[in-house]
């Protein structure tokens, strides 16, 4: 985080709206979508629990920050799934249903002026000019990092994580569950030679997108006196974390579990649904689980 680097920022954007009496802004970029990959998620597409204990975490981080400042905190939540649904093979009407229940989630808190939504995209539009062209640029420092780097720790790690939200729905659980294994190594056997060239050009593509992303980030216009948080350790950035503390599992890539003893967290599905310890929690009219129960 280098937080002596980035303390005096964060000071600045609290004291901001301290004196202006009003609650203490974050955003924060998350919730796009529930990755197309049955090993991390099964064949949900909606929020589940996983979101939902997030979103309670956050209330429970207001409820903290108004024992000590009354006005509490302001999070302004940017949707960023229309901006990479593409590049993973997700499409738009995913997208916007998963926006659509995690609202509906968002509203059953009854916290009103606590939590804001905004779609990534709409506030883009008003910061990059000719979005066409920089995206190109964009691409072509991504296609020299791809080149350069290959085959590096960083290189890996990122071939690992995007296969990670690729679509493979296609594929069995166990097929699946291989192909996460593999890819820590940076490659997959020969027999996946099409998808292992589709997570490539997925790498390049979603490392442009991140760069443009960070490089003209809307939110210091949309939000001057916001802390500006993240869901991964970045440098300069309030990182937080999303479900229980010391657990770096996303929601979105990750299915929602209640444990023995009653408390929620998020676990990857090929390490849940199929283990007889715990039992699928549907809600009525839904035909995917909403949690998982560990059996007593």
């Amino acid at each position: 985080m280098q937080l002596d680097a980035c303390l005096p920022d964060l000071r600045g954007a609290i004291g901001n709206c301290v004196e202006a009496g009003k609650p203490v802004q974050l955003t924060l970029m998350a919730f796009p979508f529930k990755v197309p990959n049955p090993g991390k998620v099964g064949f949900r597409r909606l929020p589940d629990l996983a979101e939902l204990a997030s979103l309670v975490r956050l209330h429970q981080l207001n409820l903290r920050a108004k024992s000590i400042y009354s006005p509490g905190l302001q999070i302004h939540i940017i949707h960023d799934g229309s901006y990479i649904a593409g590049i993973f093979g997700v499409t738009l009407n995913e997208v916007r249903s998963y926006e659509s229940y995690f609202a509906r989630l968002v509203q059953s808190l009854e916290t009103p002026g606590f939590i804001y939504l905004h779609d990534f995209e709409v506030l883009q539009t008003n910061c990059v000019q000719n979005a066409c062209q920089a995206e190109a640029q964009f691409e072509a420092a991504a296609l020299s990092w791809w080149r350069e780097s290959r085959h590096t720790a960083e290189w890996k790690d990122s071939f690992s994580k995007t296969l990670g939200m690729m679509d493979l729905r296609g594929f069995p659980r166990q097929q699946v569950s291989e192909l996460l294994d593999q890819s820590a190594s940076g490659a997959l056997a020969p027999e996946y030679r099409d998808l292992e060239r589709a997570v490539h050009i997925a790498m390049i593509r979603y490392f442009a997108r991140d760069a443009m992303l960070h490089e003209r980030d809307p939110r210091p216009l949309f939000f001057p006196d916001a802390v500006h948080a993240t869901t991964r350790c970045r440098p300069r950035r309030l990182a937080i974390w999303m479900v229980n503390r010391g657990q770096s599992l996303l929601p979105w890539h990750g299915i929602g579990v209640v444990s023995r003893k009653g408390k929620w967290g998020v676990a990857l599905a090929r390490d849940v649904t199929a283990n007889p310890a715990y039992q699928p929690i549907l809600l009525d009219g839904e035909d995917t689980p909403f949690f998982y129960q560990q059996r007593l």
